[in-house]
């Protein structure tokens, strides 16, 4: 990517981001994650960022944890994944797994929470994240 593109890339972070997100720690997002998602094939609403999904969340966290609401959740595992569905199946039993390729020009990340397979991925505006992630079928 041209140094035009990336600065481009880093100024089109969502309107509903506060001061301090993403994280200076974050580092360009890129490689092969797997994501909870609920259409087949993934859609823009399939990405959206805790915040998004669920306006009120922010007002029970702190620190890193805050940060991350403005996020969105993937893993470096499929297991992280199933397992993620397995703990919490009222708000992710529905969902499926979809596996994908994120690249530098789609947000940056951070390896976050207890899981060793949790990524944080703060987005760019109209990334289309979406046409790069496919839901895995059974026993894949």
């Amino acid at each position: 990517m041209s140094e035009v593109a990336a600065e481009l890339a880093e100024q089109t972070w969502p309107d509903f981001y506060p001061k301090g997100v993403p994280p200076k720690t974050a580092v360009d997002a890129e490689g092969e994650f797997y994501r909870l998602v609920r259409a087949n094939p993934p859609t823009p609403n399939c990405f959206l960022s805790t915040h998004e999904e669920y306006p009120n969340r922010h007002k029970k966290c702190r620190g890193e944890a805050l940060q991350c609401v403005y996020g969105t959740s993937f893993f470096s595992e499929e297991r992280g994944a199933t397992d993620a569905k397995a703990k919490f199946p009222a708000a992710l039993g529905d969902r499926t797994v979809a596996k994908g390729n994120v690249m530098p020009f789609m947000g940056v990340m951070k390896k976050t929470f207890a899981d060793p397979a949790h990524y944080t991925i703060w987005l760019t505006v109209n990334c289309s994240i979406h046409e790069h992630f496919a839901c895995l079928g059974e026993g894949e």
